[in-house]
């Protein structure tokens, strides 16, 4: 939320598109996997987009945020990148381990500490959570805007955690991700939030390299599969 303020929802949807990125460099880091040089190609070259795309922006879509500072914003998204990589390599790591544990029990218990977290932080550190609470008294629409927001979240994340069982978690990054180029679409179009030409070149390059991974994905599931049987 905060990095929304700083860079535009274009640039924050590009980013956290490049999630595979931290995903393959946490799994060859803490847990010593190896990745072919064409997946190495697929990331350097969403990492060359994403940079691309960071350089400039058009000067009407500047002037719409709120406190406007690129390195900031850029600096808190990548952050974020880099919990969401050591979270997905752990997961991995865990299924492998424990090929009988449910995607059920995964999320059930990832959510549990998530829950703790945020009401020590939302009740005990802040006061934000009060806050929270005051306003959904006074605007009951938007309090059941925020039960309805939690009821899909919690439907998606069945599917989002039963891919990660079956698949793993480069997989589920990679369907998250094709979904946040229509997100882009859909910014430039309804927001009016305009890109240059090299913007849509990086936009080509990031996605690019998202697509040939997921096909090289694809061939080599299917690969393994004909072996086994």
């Amino acid at each position: 939320m905060v990095a929304l303020k700083n860079i535009t929802y274009s640039a924050q949807v590009l980013v956290k598109s490049c999630k595979m990125v931290p995903v393959m460099l946490m799994g060859s880091i803490l847990h010593g996997k190896v990745y072919s040089v064409a997946e190495y190609i697929c990331m350097s070259l969403i990492g060359v987009g994403v940079a691309l795309f960071g350089r400039k922006s058009s000067s009407s879509t500047a002037s719409k945020l709120a406190n406007p500072n690129t390195t900031l914003g850029y600096a808190l998204c990548f952050v974020n990148l880099a919990f969401d990589g050591y979270t997905n390599a752990a997961q991995d790591e865990i299924n492998k381990h424990h090929p009988h544990n449910p995607p059920m029990h995964m999320m059930c218990w990832m959510n549990f500490w998530t829950s703790i977290y945020y009401a020590l932080y939302l009740f005990g550190i802040t006061d934000y959570g009060v806050q929270m609470i005051n306003f959904c008294s006074r605007h009951p629409d938007a309090a059941w805007d925020v039960i309805l927001f939690c009821i899909c979240g919690a439907g998606g994340q069945l599917f989002i955690f039963a891919t990660i069982k079956l698949f793993g978690s480069l997989t589920n990054t990679l369907v998250c991700t094709t979904r946040k180029f229509f997100n882009i679409l859909i910014s430039v179009v309804v927001n009016m939030n305009p890109l240059l030409p090299g913007q849509w070149v990086a936009v080509g390059m990031v996605f690019t390299g998202l697509l040939s991974s997921t096909v090289m994905k694809g061939r080599k599931h299917k690969v393994l599969k004909a072996k086994t049987e």
